[in-house]
């Protein structure tokens, strides 16, 4: 995700989208989710009754934020109405009523992560509507963005000819450069690495910069944060589950948005192991508390790193 920042009280890490379009195979969601479930804007007005506070949510995870409702039920822009905040990350292969928001709106997206993962747009021949949809992104956004494209081992034939796509497209109209990032479950082989910098290389007017997520890395060397989930810090997903933070069992159930039920922690808990997605979105936006050493609050501690 784009470097977050936020002035909200609580932060929703939000898997709003029970189905995407695309059938990646490099998806760290196994298998791909396909027509389950998904938020619809009730749900997410009861969270906001029920914690009273400005909320910023982070559209991510198993589907694709605009591949969960029809654009007829105009989710964001009902969400937007609220004293909220949003981040979206996005295939770009829909966009719904994002291009029709109003600029106060617009304005309340202060982040979007846009990604190209060719080879299904190609398959599925949506090419001039992703380049469209990311054109409109870049026209209309105000905050951050990142665009990137993903390289996988698993498609190292087609790395090329991605990026010759984009060049050939969005690059050429509007100027903007391209992150490489790199798959975050998969290492290149020796042959696939020299391909990737050579790419870099021969492409270095098209992309900005190579990319590969370390979530760890903010708390190495830390014994312990002090982490606000399950206070001021929640994962919402499609279903109407809401945990304060998957790998701590205590915390992984909360409550159902889609049965009206919610539970709030009255204070932070003391975590030896900070290392996931969540834990680096907490850093980001300035809501994880660092401490020497805190022995009144309990500690809890997850399993093994995804």
């Amino acid at each position: 995700m784009a470097d977050l920042k936020t002035t909200c009280e609580t932060v929703v890490f939000c898997s709003s989208a029970g189905h995407c379009q695309l059938d990646c195979d490099y998806c760290i969601i196994h298998p791909v989710v396909k027509r389950e479930p998904s938020l619809v804007y009730e749900d997410v007005r009861f969270f906001l009754d029920e914690v009273g506070t400005r909320t910023f949510f982070i559209f991510s995870g198993k589907g694709d934020f605009f591949a969960g409702y029809p654009k007829r039920e105009r989710f964001l822009d009902r969400l937007l109405d609220h004293d909220v905040e949003v981040a979206l990350d996005v295939n770009g292969v829909l966009l719904n009523e994002y291009p029709e928001l109003a600029e106060e709106k617009l304005a309340k997206v202060r982040a979007v992560n846009l990604t190209l993962h060719y080879k299904q747009v190609r398959d599925k021949r949506v090419e001039k509507a992703w380049e469209t949809n990311a054109r409109t992104i870049l026209e209309k956004h105000r905050g951050e963005l990142i665009l990137g494209t993903i390289f996988s081992p698993l498609l190292s034939d087609l790395w090329e000819e991605g990026l010759a796509y984009y060049r050939d497209t969005v690059f050429a109209a509007t100027g903007r450069k391209v992150w490489a990032i790199r798959d975050c479950d998969r290492p290149f082989d020796a042959a696939q690495e020299e391909l990737f910098e050579s790419l870099l290389e021969r492409y270095a007017a098209v992309v900005e910069k190579e990319h590969k997520d370390d979530f760890s890395a903010p708390f190495a060397g830390r014994e312990a944060v002090l982490c606000p989930a399950g206070r001021d810090y929640f994962r919402i997903w499609n279903d109407g589950r809401v945990q304060g933070c998957p790998w701590i069992p205590g915390l992984a159930d909360l409550g159902n948005l889609k049965e009206r039920r919610l539970e709030r922690r009255n204070a932070p808990f003391r975590c030896t192991t900070p290392r996931f997605c969540d834990c680096y979105d907490i850093h980001q936006l300035g809501k994880m508390g660092y401490e020497d050493a805190t022995p009144a609050l309990p500690v809890l501690s997850s399993g093994a790193a995804r």
